[in-house]
């Protein structure tokens, strides 16, 4: 998939010059309409996903639940948080002024066709009614509605993404010629490989540090830590689905904790929605690409505001190669004000960096894993002692 996707970044910028104007404007209309349906469909998939998904918990491990969503919002804001301070940081001492500085507005291409779809629900309570219906439907495991419903939401989930998958490229290809015919592509590929670097090295600093803290500052144990969620992270970063690897990251959580049945309960229901190489780099990135485009960051006020969303909807995320940045397209277009040409960018990005997230998600997920043993185990020494 990331090879697929450099090609429709690196084609545009060698050849698109040789393609006329028309067949320019076709493809980023078709652009454009493929991110108008992705933007339509979507709060039917994030019901869905938390439909079905949180369906599945059962009555006895609802109560975890309880616990376990606090645990991973708070460690997702905070992370989305320092996304925020890192990249002001860069900016100021200058790091991303590599970045190509454009406006917009400049472009002259103009779309074949358009149209517009108006939404059906909002995103807020497509996520609201999927949380409150899979809870619901936990409790309800012989009821014939639930059932019908499941049905439903699993058909509806397994036809988009079967036809999403395809269409990506598209998305990508037609926003990758409308850029290179504004002669921007070329530096775009090459100025955001800072961007890469500075993310590789804050992100992964970031989940190594935690685990050099949670062992103790013990580097044999730290050494343990790792070789233990090795051969997860070497899959997640070969298949850029942390799902695929969820085997190999339970069996490196029952390694690294005392209690291993802990390891059966934390990292399944974290696997999809603990994300700290999403929270690190989508911000980030989002962050730059304002700076390149010569718009103002967003204030602190604002940014929270985009950060609550940004952490409920990572509750909504598809288990699938760039399924990360899918449910964040209407959260940056509607409170950090990205135009379908920032979203097609940043969509191609993610996937291009997607196995980089992905094996930092899992390092994360071990790190989480490993702090919900600890505290379990304080609280259960607490409770004996009562």
């Amino acid at each position: 998939m990331p090879i697929i996707f450099l090609f429709t970044l690196v084609l545009p910028a060698l050849y698109g010059h040789l393609l006329p104007d028309v067949i320019i404007s076709f493809f980023y209309a078709l652009s454009l309409t493929i991110k108008e349906c992705i933007i339509f469909v979507l709060p039917l998939v994030i019901f869905a996903l938390l439909y079905t998904s949180l369906g599945r918990i059962g009555v006895g491990s609802l109560r975890f639940l309880i616990f376990i969503a606090p645990l991973i919002c708070f460690s997702n804001f905070i992370n989305t948080l320092l996304s925020y301070l890192l990249s002001n940081y860069c900016i100021k001492i200058g790091i991303l002024s590599v970045i190509p500085s454009v406006q917009q507005g400049n472009s002259s291409v103009i779309p074949l066709f358009s149209f517009s779809l108006p939404p059906i629900i909002s995103n807020d309570l497509a996520l609201l009614a999927g949380v409150l219906g899979g809870i619901v439907s936990s409790l309800m495991k012989s009821n014939k509605l639930h059932a019908r419903v499941s049905i439903i939401t699993e058909k509806f989930m397994k036809c988009f993404f079967k036809l999403l998958i395809p269409l990506m490229p598209l998305f990508i290809f037609g926003t990758a010629l409308k850029l290179n015919h504004d002669e921007m592509i070329l530096l775009i590929l090459s100025k955001y490989l800072v961007v890469m670097e500075i993310f590789v090295f804050s992100a992964y600093g970031y989940v190594l540090l935690q685990l050099f803290v949670l062992s103790g500052f013990h580097f044999g144990q730290w050494i343990d830590y790792l070789k233990n969620l090795l051969p997860a992270v070497v899959t997640g970063f070969g298949s850029m689905s942390s799902a695929a690897a969820l085997p190999l990251s339970i069996k490196a959580a029952e390694a690294n904790l005392k209690n291993k049945d802990n390891a059966a309960i934390i990292v399944p229901l974290s696997v999809n929605v603990h994300l700290v190489g999403d929270c690190f780099f989508i911000p980030f990135v989002a962050m730059a690409m304002l700076t390149s485009l010569g718009q103002e960051l967003p204030t602190i006020s604002t940014y929270l505001i985009f950060a609550i969303h940004f952490v409920i909807a990572k509750f909504a995320v598809a288990a699938i190669p760039g399924g990360g940045i899918l449910v964040m397209l209407p959260i940056l277009q509607n409170y950090l004000g990205f135009n379908a040409d920032m979203l097609g960018l940043i969509t191609a990005l993610y996937i291009l960096f997607d196995p980089f997230i992905t094996a930092c998600n899992i390092v994360g997920n071990g790190s989480l894993a490993i702090i919900f043993d600890k505290i379990t185990k304080t609280g259960n020494s607490a409770q004996k002692r009562n």
